[in-house]
């Protein structure tokens, strides 16, 4: 199967019920870097964790940023 980015996360998190969550967690791992980068000037690598509690599933987006970038202008 052929999956756009945004097809295959909602794949992974809404059909593909036998997804070990692990993988879950690399998968937005690697989604939500792009994205923070567009705010945040990152330290390090966000980090993504799994917690079943009860009947949910819990997600931790741990992430260390330099600085949040600027708004409002057009950079050179």
């Amino acid at each position: 199967m052929d999956y756009s980015i945004s097809n295959r996360m909602e794949f992974i998190l809404n059909k593909d019920k036998m997804s070990n969550p692990q993988r879950v967690c690399e998968l937005l791992q690697e989604e939500l870097k792009p994205i923070i980068s567009n705010y945040l000037l990152l330290k390090n690598e966000p980090i993504v964790r799994f917690r079943r509690e009860d009947n949910k599933n819990i997600f931790f987006i741990e992430l260390e940023a330099e600085r949040i970038k600027p708004f409002g202008y057009i950079p050179y």
